[in-house]
């Protein structure tokens, strides 16, 4: 098997099962280690949280880079590649704000990046990808570094946004709905998957109940109550008001 395959060359029945042993090995482990990065950085003094910090800030937009860089050199690289996805783009949102602590960069990643995060987790969009191939491996590792990153700024209550800043991570959503779906149109592509949904997840469900005409619209009432929803779980585990 090519370790680099890439999905045109893939057949339907090569990938790994929504929910299957391979899958929730994966949810656990995450789950394992985001829990066990809360610790380790609960322990750190000041200049070394800084330093971890930095360290973080300078692997995330190198995982993306990596990926791109690998797409080159098989000559799979196309438009629907270019680091545009919401999640692509939470690796450098992430990173700005980890090195910067710019408080909008990071209200938007908390609150709109990771919960996009732990949805992937829960329904990636590569389960055409076999278990042991490049695309399966750093799909899961970056998105799950994606989680794990939120979840120690969540829970060492560094970054909780206030119900007033919710108008960042909305913002941020409505520009890059119109940005996407401009882009989309241009390119053929499907970046934040606002022109067609992502197999077995649930804006599936979401294009089925709005129908075609009605999806984008769907789909952005979706993610706010989504936003809403992990912003208040954020203030009940953290008691903050």
């Amino acid at each position: 098997m090519n370790f680099f395959i890439y999905k045109d060359a893939l057949s339907t029945d090569e990938g790994f099962d929504l929910f299957g042993v391979c899958h929730w090995t994966w949810i656990i482990g995450i789950g394992i280690f985001s829990w066990w990065l809360g610790r380790f950085f609960s322990i750190l003094g000041e200049k070394d949280v800084k330093k971890w910090k930095t360290v973080l800030g300078i692997i995330l937009p190198l995982m993306e880079l990596s990926r791109i860089l690998i797409l080159i050199l098989f000559g799979n690289l196309n438009p629907g590649e270019l680091p545009f996805h919401l999640c692509n783009m939470a690796l450098f949102l992430a990173s700005v704000y980890l090195l910067t602590d710019n408080r909008f960069v990071g209200v938007v990643y908390v609150s709109l990046c990771v919960p996009a995060a732990v949805l992937a987790v829960i329904f990636p969009g590569w389960l055409r990808y076999p278990v042991w191939s490049y695309m399966h491996i750093h799909n899961f590792l970056y998105h799950g570094l994606l989680v794990a990153v939120g979840y120690v700024l969540i829970v060492s209550r560094e970054l909780i946004p206030k119900w007033i800043e919710l108008w960042k991570p909305l913002l941020f959503g409505l520009i890059g709905y119109v940005v996407m779906y401009i882009i989309n149109n241009k390119l053929m592509t499907n970046f934040w998957f606002i022109a067609q949904p992502s197999y077995q997840s649930p804006l599936a469900f979401l294009y089925e109940f709005f129908g075609d005409k009605w999806y984008l619209f769907g789909h952005f009432l979706f993610c706010s109550m989504v936003v809403l929803i992990w912003c208040a779980l954020m203030k009940a585990v953290t008691n903050e008001k």
